[in-house]
């Protein structure tokens, strides 16, 4: 089975009919400027930051919703999740910081014909 990502066993992809549209990586070389009086400020390591991920796409009807439950559910297990992307590379450990789902088109019985959603990681590094 061909697969975008693997979040833990949540596998995003055009197969499981859950694929994301827009992956952003963002990471934090640890620089900060400390303010000097009467001169340019000074840089300051103070160590690299962890990386964060927000990927996001558009699901559809119920299966998109049961998907966003899966997602909630691992969020709720509160522990981090190794995760991998298609072509096998580990990208190590990650926490399921935020979910957020947008349902638009609702029909009578309350499913959602469209669902936007994202999730933001943030990378897990405690030994």
């Amino acid at each position: 089975m061909r697969q975008q990502m693997a979040l833990g066993t949540f596998i995003f992809g055009l197969s499981t009919g859950f694929a994301y549209e827009r992956l952003a990586r963002s990471s934090d070389g640890g620089w900060v400027s400390l303010d000097i009086i009467s001169s340019k400020p000074k840089s300051h390591q103070t160590g690299q930051g962890l990386q964060s991920l927000r990927i996001s796409g558009k699901a559809a009807r119920g299966p998109g919703m049961v998907k966003l439950d899966e997602l909630r559910a691992l969020q709720s297990a509160r522990v981090p999740y190794v995760l991998v992307d298609g072509i096998g590379r580990n990208w190590g450990r990650w926490r399921i910081d935020k979910v957020d789902e947008g349902q638009s088109f609702i029909i009578d019985d309350g499913t959602a014909m469209l669902i936007e959603w994202t999730i933001e990681l943030q990378e897990f590094v405690n030994a």
